[in-house]
């Protein structure tokens, strides 16, 4: 259990680090800018969100992961929607990360919960889709799962009320669960990755189905059906390349989290569940890659522990951060036990 916990915390930041030099840029850009298909650590470039990082540091997305880690394992494991709030403002507290990394939706809830008074919402935000379902609750909620090994309605219980602090909506609420499912049934001693890809399936029909119970609704594609859609290319003959290609025209990788999270299923069955294969497709594959890497990361480094992370990448990401993942995975383990 310490191994796959380890796997899972080294293999998000590893993505995250690596996808934030490639961010945003087509798989054309990121092929011409490094000199070919990545798979080291480069400091970003001056027109990313990470700007002025050195290589192998992970981005303000995973420290907030971190420190949501953190909370949970003060709180016993119990998730809550007030849980989700407290590690977000713990994070924003960072200017560093917030300014740099902070998305529409966040800055809304941290000055909502900092004021009494409620900021106004431009139209396009509370009319816009892609400006509510962005893939931050999805990227940030891997922890939940690795706290619930196989317990997966647990698991979305506790995915569902961290969402809830932030990305009110059923969209959101569908690509979180189906991260958190995935990651809790990789969680299991000899899970497969058919079955890992089953509980994200089963995960994205869950939470979007109590997500309209609970949260907000508009119109907007269904995070479920763009994941099978993103398999049945993961599926299809060909090389990696070609399928990244094909998830990149017809599923999309960007920020909104009907591309992102179902881009990541897609990918992770074009590699078989590799994980260092599956973490470079994600960092390859262009538009928002540090989301992408960082949840192939954490579900494939659930999936098959701590030895299938590159261990010289696991040293970087040791030496340029701040980050004791093996002494969290440890505290994580404890509450497991």
């Amino acid at each position: 259990m310490f191994d796959k916990i380890q796997g899972s915390l080294f293999g998000a930041a590893i993505g995250s680090a690596m996808g934030s030099a490639t961010a945003f840029r087509s798989m054309e850009q990121i092929h011409e800018k490094f000199h070919g298909y990545v798979t080291d650590f480069f400091q970003p470039p001056d027109d990313t969100f990470a700007r002025g990082q050195e290589a192998g540091e992970v981005s303000g997305d995973f420290y907030h992961t971190y420190i949501l880690a953190k909370h949970l394992v003060a709180a016993g494991g119990q998730a809550s929607k007030e849980l989700g709030e407290a590690a977000l403002i713990t994070w924003a507290e960072q200017p560093r990360w917030f300014e740099a990394f902070a998305d529409p939706t966040t800055r809304h809830v941290i000055n909502k919960l900092k004021s009494s008074t409620l900021p106004p919402r431009h139209r396009l935000y509370m009319s816009h889709y892609f400006a509510l379902s962005a893939n931050g609750a999805a990227v940030k909620i891997f922890p939940v799962g690795l706290m619930r090994p196989g317990q997966i309605e647990k698991a979305l219980d506790d995915a569902i009320a961290v969402s809830m602090a932030v990305y009110d909506d059923a969209y959101s609420i569908s690509g979180a669960c189906a991260i958190a499912a995935a990651v809790c049934e990789a969680m299991k001693p000899g899970s497969k990755l058919y079955d890992v890809v089953q509980a994200g399936l089963y995960g994205a029909r869950e939470g979007e189905r109590r997500g309209r119970e609970i949260a907000r609704q508009y119109p907007g594609p269904s995070v479920r059906k763009r994941m099978e859609m993103a398999i049945e290319i993961g599926l299809r003959s060909g090389s990696v390349q070609s399928k990244m290609a094909e998830l990149a025209d017809c599923i999309g990788s960007g920020i909104a989290v009907a591309e992102a999270v179902p881009a990541v299923f897609g990918l992770l069955v074009a590699n078989g569940g590799n994980t260092m294969d599956s973490i470079y497709s994600g960092v390859n594959i262009g538009n928002d890659t540090t989301a992408a890497a960082t949840m192939l990361g954490a579900i494939t480094g659930a999936l098959h522990g701590v030895n299938s992370v590159g261990a010289e990448h696991r040293r970087v990401i040791t030496e340029k951060n701040q980050l004791d993942i093996p002494g969290l995975a440890r505290e994580m383990l404890a509450l497991n036990e």
